[in-house]
Formats: C-alpha cells, sequence, structure tokens
C-alpha cells in the first residue's frame, strides 16, 4: 500500500510502541490520527509529527462504540487502523480480581473488535484498507502470573487470523504483530515485577528471550504494511515460536482455499 497521505488511527499512541508507529507513518507521509486517553501526551505528539489528536479511552465501551464515527467526521475516511493499544497486569489467578480480568479483555481484546467492526464496512465499501493488531508472543503459551494477559493476547491473534479468512477474497489486508519484549514502560515492570523476574532473568541467560527496540518494531511495521505482510515476528530469536504456533492455522486456511465466507451468506463452513 502507498503510504502517502493515508489517514492511519494509531490507539495506544502516547508512548511506547504506539509513539513510534506514529512517528515511522508520519515520516512516511501518512496523516496520522493519535488515539489514547493521555491527552496531553497524544497533543504533544501529535504536534511534534503533525498529526491530529482524539482522545479514546479503550476501557470505556460507548466511547470505543463512537470513536470511529468521530475520526472520520473530524478527519475523513480511515485507510490503516493500528489496535496497539494494551495493558497487562502481572497477578497470581487466585489473586486478580474480576475488574482486572474484565479490564485486561476489554483493553486488549473486546475494544480492538469493537473498533475493527465499525471501521470495516466502510473499508470494504472504499475497497482498501489494512488493519493491524499488536499481539505478543505470550498468545502462543501460557505464563505464570500472567494469565489475563496471556489468554487476551491468545484471543486477540485468533481474532485477527479469523478476520483475515474473512477478508481474504476483498483487497483489504491484515498484519499481526507477534512481539516478544519490547524495551517500553511495560516491559520494564514486567522485567522488575518479583513474581516474574526469576523467569525472566533464566530465560536472558539461556539466550531465549531478547528485548527488542520500539523504534525497530515501528519500522518493521511501516514496512508490513507497506508490502501487504501477514506478520511482524520480534525479537527475532523469538520468532519461531510464533510460527510453529501459527501452523494449525496456515493448514486451517489451506483447506479452505476457494471458499468465500462472504459469498456464502456470512456463515463459515465450520459450525
Amino acid at each position: 500500500m502507498e503510504l502517502r497521505n493515508k489517514s492511519v488511527v494509531v490507539t495506544g499512541a502516547s508512548r511506547g510502541i504506539g509513539a513510534e508507529i506514529v512517528k515511522e507513518f508520519a515520516s512516511a507521509g501518512s496523516r496520522v490520527v493519535l488515539s489514547a486517553r493521555s491527552e496531553g501526551a497524544i497533543l504533544n505528539l501529535a504536534q511534534e509529527v503533525g498529526g491530529t489528536a482524539i482522545p479514546l479511552d479503550v476501557n470505556d465501551p460507548e466511547d470505543v462504540r463512537t470513536y470511529i464515527d468521530r475520526v472520520e467526521r473530524e478527519t475523513g475516511p480511515i485507510d490503516i487502523l493500528v489496535n496497539n493499544a494494551g495493558i497487562e497486569k502481572s497477578t497470581l489467578i487466585e489473586d486478580i480480581t474480576e475488574s482486572e480480568i474484565e479490564e485486561t479483555l476489554r483493553v486488549n481484546l473486546i475494544s480492538p473488535q469493537v473498533l475493527t467492526a465499525s471501521a470495516l464496512p466502510r473499508m470494504l465499501e472504499r475497497e482498501s484498507g489494512h488493519l493491524v493488531f499488536t499481539s505478543s508472543i505470550a498468545a502462543t503459551t501460557g505464563n505464570p502470573a500472567m494469565s489475563a494477559y496471556c489468554s487476551s493476547k491468545a484471543g486477540l491473534t485468533r481474532y485477527a487470523e479469523s478476520l483475515r479468512m474473512e477478508l481474504r477474497y476483498t483487497p483489504l489486508n491484515v498484519t499481526i504483530l507477534h512481539l516478544g519484549p519490547v524495551d517500553t514502560k511495560m516491559w520494564g515492570q514486567i522485567d522488575t515485577d518479583p513474581l516474574l523476574k526469576k523467569a525472566v532473568d533464566r530465560f536472558m541467560k539461556l539466550g531465549f528471550m531478547a528485548v527488542a527496540d520500539p523504534r525497530k518494531v515501528a519500522k518493521a511495521t511501516v514496512r508490513a504494511v507497506e508490502k501487504n505482510k501477514k506478520e511482524v515476528r520480534l525479537p527475532r530469536r523469538m520468532g519461531p515460536n510464533a510460527a510453529l504456533n501459527g501452523f494449525p492455522t496456515k493448514l486451517f486456511g489451506a483447506l479452505l482455499t476457494g471458499i468465500d465466507v462472504r459469498q456464502e451468506g456470512g456463515k463459515s463452513p465450520i459450525h
């Protein structure tokens, strides 16, 4: 996809991966809409890159439901939606509260689906669009003290894969970011959390884990959209895990070759 003058909405744009993705799209000549709860942070970054700040609380269902309408009224049609906002709470299963579970699922899983469902009909009508989802290597395996986060990211990955299957015979594209540790405030909290520190240290010493630069993630994301790539896997040494876990989906997709569910009345061939 040609990125110049394309409208890009990035959720979770106030810091970390989201802020770097905003900068990278802006550098490519895109018109960037910054979305986050922290209005002050996105206003400052919007001024820096020449973008537009439109606040969004992804934990507020009504705010999420109306957001795409608000953005398109203020800035015009959306070409690229980057569902990047996310939270993580390191808590033992018996200690996590119902409200913490609900917040994690709403921010990481439900809100991206609602935003996508709102943007999708417009993209289909225009026969153009790209949807990006920031998932995690935590989607591929359970992790102690991260049950809500792992389940939310596993759900997001399967949702994005399902969406890609539904859009297979349309001009729209879907990219999933399968990310391991990234040098952000969220990772800083995980890296120092007493529940996780010993496990993190062991994986680091064994060479099974590395920490990616958020600027590198942003560059890979923009390149993936430009080249219509399906996946981004970083850090690279953790990529094989995501690739192996993605094999059943690739096999299932191959078995569905030639079946366009949109032409079958919207019904899946599997019930």
